[in-house]
């Protein structure tokens, strides 16, 4: 019986010591995509300072009440253009600073949650893109308080600056 249980023993630490990784297939495949993408449908995953740039800049600054020209300058191009979900756009930096910082001031208080962040580069346009999900809640200056679901997709200039912000956003179900 010892003999049996130290051959049990003896296979189950032989199993569990295999180092080798599970294999996976990393070979690409073409699939026949119901519609053709009229931007891009080729990406390769892209430069995660990008995302540090991006949230450290964009996202901090807003919940932190911090927003500066100079702050800005750090991650957004002068000539960047912000497509906002209120369907309103921005053109220029300046710009951009003057609407959020009226945007902020209408908050005591921004909570950000960063659900997902990925940097992605498209193949055939040469683009660097960030692409951010997350849940932010708000509280009004009169105590009231909001949550919603952002998307925020930026493009990424060959100075390492955003030049385009798409911003989605959907208030939170109440339950």
């Amino acid at each position: 019986m010892q003999k049996i249980i130290g051959f049990f023993l003896l296979a189950v630490i032989a199993i569990s010591c295999n180092n080798s990784a599970p294999k996976t297939d990393t070979a690409t495949k073409d699939v026949a995509l119901p519609y053709t993408a009229s931007y891009s449908s080729s990406f390769s995953m892209g430069k995660p300072e990008y995302c540090a740039t991006i949230l450290k800049g964009s996202w901090k600054d807003w919940e932190n009440n911090t927003l500066t020209l100079d702050n800005m300058k750090a991650w957004a191009a002068d000539t960047i253009i912000a497509f906002h979900s209120d369907n309103n756009t921005v053109r220029g930096i300046d710009s951009l600073l003057s609407r959020w910082k009226y945007g902020r001031s209408l908050y005591s208080s921004v909570i950000d949650t960063i659900d997902a962040v990925m940097p992605v580069y498209s193949t055939d346009k040469k683009e660097n893109w960030v692409l951010i999900w997350a849940t932010e809640i708000s509280t009004k200056t009169d105590g009231t308080r909001d949550t919603m679901s952002l998307q925020e997709t930026y493009r990424i200039n060959k100075d390492g600056k955003a030049d385009l912000l798409l911003q989605y956003d959907r208030a939170k179900r109440k339950k």
